[in-house]
Parts: C-alpha cells; structure tokens; sequence
C-alpha cells in the first residue's frame, strides 16, 4: 500500500527525472565527443529524441494532478461561489473527454504501428515502444482528471458537509 501511494505522489516526477537525467548526460557526451574528439555516437540522439517524446506525454499527467496547466480564468474569477464550482467541474469534465478519445485514438494508431513492424533508423528497435508515449501519456491524463475530480469535488463536498 505503501508502494502504491508513492506511486501515486512521484510516478511522472521520477519519470520525468530520469528522462531528464539521460537526456543531459547523453547530450553532454555526445557534445564532448564531437568536439573533443571530432566524432560522435549515432545513435545518441534518437534515444534523446525518444526521451524528450516520453517526457511530453507523461508530463500531460503530472499537470493535471499538480493543477499547472495554462489557463484564463477570468470568468471563473468574477463567477459567484456556486457558478464557479459547477464552470470548474464542467470544464473538467470536458478535459476528461477530451483525454478519452486521444487516448482512444493513441491506442489504434499503436495497433497500427505494431502491424506494420516499422522500426527504428539507427538503434533498430520497434516504433511499438516510441508509439506507446501517447498511449501512456493520456492513460495518466485520464487517471489524473478522475482523480482531481474525485478528490476535488467529492471529496470536498464531503469534508465541507462535515463542517456544516
């Protein structure tokens, strides 16, 4: 349970760090051999590529937990207290529409890359694990807005009842 609920706080945070971590050392690497040694490795920069892919989606999940996303919330701003709440959950209810049918259409456009068996130029790998970045991405975005719906507006009413 423990596992779990860490899981829950520090998934995209870890992933995100660890992308970040290869993306530096290796471009780093990469830096100093082309111009330390005049030469440099091939297949550095897909796997930076590949990273910075990955860091994109699943980040998608770490803004909708954490509430970063961009926003003009004027509106919500001058609405009373009643209107605002009921703007803020039909708004993430769209969001979470919106996330559904990405990821539903992310899931077919891997089954169709995983019948053409494309892969990769330099490090020969299946384009199946690159194409599976969006899929993972909007499942996490998918979660995410259940679970600030669930936790912002349920849970909320319920510990608010309690104050009454």
């Amino acid at each position: 349970m423990v596992f779990l609920k860490w899981l829950d706080e520090h998934f995209e945070e870890t992933a995100l760090s660890i992308f970040l971590i290869v993306l530096v050392i290796l471009t780093s690497i990469n830096v100093i051999l082309r111009y330390v040694f005049n030469s440099g490795l091939t297949w550095n920069d897909e796997i930076c590529k590949y990273c910075l892919i990955f860091s994109g989606f699943i980040s998608i999940g770490y803004w909708i937990r954490h509430k970063n996303g961009i926003c003009v919330d004027t509106l919500v701003q001058i609405l009373p207290s009643k209107y605002r709440k009921i703007l803020l959950f039909m708004t993430q209810l769209v969001v979470l529409i919106f996330f559904c049918i990405l990821f539903f259409y992310s899931v077919n456009v891997l089954k169709s890359v995983a019948k053409s068996k494309q892969i990769s130029g330099t490090l020969q790998i299946s384009m199946v694990y690159v194409y599976m970045a969006p899929v993972i991405g909007f499942a996490l975005a998918v979660i995410r807005i259940f679970q600030v719906l669930i936790l912002g507006y349920f849970v909320a009413e319920s510990v608010g009842s309690d104050k009454k």
